[in-house]
């Protein structure tokens, strides 16, 4: 057995499976969620290269799998990355049981991860373009329901990730030149440049973010989350990549200092952005721009430090974001399709385990001390505070939006209490929809909150438990972390 038919094939054949049998809900969500917690086990405990005994049997995975004369491997040092992808995963897939998506979300999910586990594997790497591709072709079906037009968010969206493709292909054969000659200055600038644009298309950083508010307001929450949470994601691992192959980007300056740029222009509109939306949809967009940002900045910062920040801010911003997008996914069924604060309000008050989550996320994203994101936060701040202070100040205000975005959520939540309590024609409303909500007496509304939150508190308060496998994520890229 090849690790690619067990992390890659495997989830992908069971999404295709999955498809003829995509009415049957809960059996979709039940199987996959099997199969996803099995994955993470496995990336856990079962060496790769390595035989291992049971018994009179025997069993070795071996780490590359050849096809069509391209290498998928996946060794050793990717088993930590193979445990966090399919945890995440496993989450997104329960989270479908809350959040109810089209019956189409769980196969397409699997079928997404699987490819991207192959764009990470894949030799040469540079195909990983081509992979990345073809995830945004098949992620269209769930972000265009059956029987309306695309919208101008989806479009665009499909544009710019077909775009990013030439130009990162195209520098992968100006590299080859460069490697050569890595004193002519201007070929080094136009593979710079070409690879630049390349991952702005593909990560939506400005000024080609436009689709990722539009789509936020013409999709479905949970597949907007999922999507938006996964493609920046494996977007910055594949350009990892270009840094641990390259010895000209990861010794070059002016790399780190672009990286850093961009991440805290991304970090300062996102914030600031998200504060002044009046939609839950939009708000959400931006606050997942704001992390990318976040995640972008810890990459310029360069060397051991940086990459052991981006991985520590890895697991609490995958944790918040899909705590905050359940909520939103609920809110939306419930309000016509509709993520408006008016609206919204209303469902807050009915769902109060789902507001306070919500809310705890928020702050998380924000990098609030005691929770999760705060410990990476503080050391983020602390070595951009060491490159430039005006950089410093712009995250600080970046996070001061999304902080002002969660207090506004809080006061738009106790508002409706009051509107109850006034004794008005709302107050009835107000009750029926209260009386109608099964939060606090379903269980499963109960779990979610008390693992959102707890999460959330607990990365905070015992960072040390959870930032040990920042070393092992790490060692991935052994020229960057040596």
């Amino acid at each position: 057995m090849t690790s690619a038919l067990l992390w890659i094939f495997l989830p992908a054949t069971l999404g295709l499976a999955l498809l003829f049998f995509r009415r049957a809900g809960n059996f979709s969500i039940a199987a996959a969620l099997g199969l996803t917690v099995f994955l993470t086990f496995a990336a856990w405990q079962l060496p790769i290269d390595t035989v291992l005994q049971l018994g009179p049997f025997s069993i070795e995975i071996s780490p590359t799998l050849n096809l069509f004369g391209r290498a998928f491997t996946l060794a050793e040092a990717d088993r930590p990355l193979l445990a966090f992808i399919y945890l995440m995963q496993s989450l997104w897939v329960l989270g479908a049981a809350l959040a109810r998506p089209r019956p189409l979300f769980v196969p397409i999910s699997l079928l997404a991860v699987g490819l991207f586990v192959a764009a990470l594997s894949v030799e040469p790497f540079l195909y990983a373009a081509l992979i990345i591709a073809v995830v945004a072709l098949i992620f269209i079906p769930l972000l265009v329901p059956p029987g309306k037009p695309a919208g101008r968010g989806v479009l665009r969206f499909l544009i710019f990730q077909l775009f990013a493709v030439p130009f990162i292909l195209f520098t992968g054969w100006m590299l080859t030149g460069v490697e050569a000659s890595p004193g002519n200055f201007n070929l080094v600038l136009r593979a710079g440049v070409l690879l630049a644009l390349g991952f702005t298309f593909l990560m939506a950083l400005f000024p080609f973010h436009s689709w990722v508010p539009m789509m936020a307001e013409e999709t479905h929450p949970y597949f907007f989350g999922f999507l938006i949470f996964f493609l920046p994601t494996i977007a910055a691992l594949f350009l990892l990549s270009f840094l641990d192959r390259y010895a000209w980007l990861r010794d070059s300056d002016f790399v780190y200092q672009l990286l850093l740029l961009a991440g805290t222009l991304a970090v300062l509109f996102g914030g600031l952005s998200a504060a002044g939306q009046r939609n839950l949809g939009r708000i959400y967009a931006y606050a997942a721009m704001a992390g990318v940002g976040t995640n972008l900045q810890a990459l310029g910062l360069g060397g051991i430090d940086g990459i052991q920040v981006f991985f520590a801010l890895l697991l609490p911003q995958a944790l918040a974001m899909w705590l905050l997008v359940v909520p939103l996914a609920v809110f939306w069924g419930e309000n016509k399709q509709s993520l408006r604060l008016k609206p919204v309000q209303q469902s807050m008050m009915s769902h109060p385990l789902f507001s306070a989550v919500m809310l705890v996320a928020i702050f998380s994203l924000a990098g609030l001390p005691s929770l999760a994101s705060f410990p990476a936060h503080l050391s983020l701040w602390r070595g951009i505070a060491a490159f430039s202070p005006w950089a410093l100040l712009a995250s600080l205000l970046g996070a001061l939006g999304l902080i002002s975005v969660g207090l506004r959520l809080l006061f738009t939540w106790l508002a409706a209490y009051e509107v109850k309590s006034k004794g008005s024609a709302q107050e009835d409303e107000a009750g029926k929809i209260n009386k109608a909500s099964l939060d606090l007496t379903n269980l499963y509304s109960w779990a979610f909150c008390i693992l959102g939150i707890g999460g959330l508190l607990g990365y905070g308060l015992l960072p040390r438990l959870f930032l040990s496998a920042v070393p092992a994520l790490s060692a991935r890229f052994p020229q960057l972390f040596p």
